[in-house]
């Protein structure tokens, strides 16, 4: 099987997943590593948001009231398995094998209903941005890999005059 040629589609793509990968796993190591560091970042933000502007005040007193130990620890296992699967993901798309493009696509995808779950229940911009960059690299990496099948010869007739 040959590699699948780089678009600039697919080299962003595969930039943003080792982005993502990597600062997850950095989120991951300073949650697991310090805990109480992160906690006391947190409610220190919670801090800031609730004294600079008004219309943060809700989300410093929120993030007050709901950050606890425990949620960093949580937060913790949820990060090291999203850097770990998102670095996966990138190197599979790096690695240039078409399967990889299908495995990506397939893993993202399984998502997205969740995804919208979450943002219907739980409206957010980030959520929203989320599930539409979600959303479009599954499109994208499935149509270039159709787009590239039909490009292809048909098996058995490749030496044939």
């Amino acid at each position: 099987m040959t590699p699948v040629p780089r678009t600039l589609g697919l080299r962003l793509i595969i930039a943003y997943k080792f982005v993502k990968g990597a600062l997850m796993l950095a989120l991951a190591l300073w949650f697991t590593v310090d805990p109480s560091a992160a906690y006391t970042f947190g409610q220190h933000v919670a801090h800031e948001l609730v004294e600079a502007r008004p219309v943060l005040v809700r989300l410093g007193e929120w993030l007050h009231t709901h950050l606890t130990e425990r949620i960093i620890h949580q937060a913790a296992l949820v990060a090291w398995l999203d850097g770990l699967t998102t670095a996966l993901e990138g190197t599979l798309l790096a690695l240039g094998k078409p399967w990889g493009e299908w495995l990506v696509a397939f893993s993202v995808g399984l998502l997205l209903p969740f995804e919208g779950y979450e943002l219907w229940h739980k409206p957010s911009a980030a959520k929203a941005i989320v599930l539409v960059l979600n959303a479009v690299i599954v499109v994208y990496l499935v149509s270039e890999r159709l787009r590239h099948r039909s490009r292809q010869e048909p098996r058995g007739r490749e030496h044939l005059p």
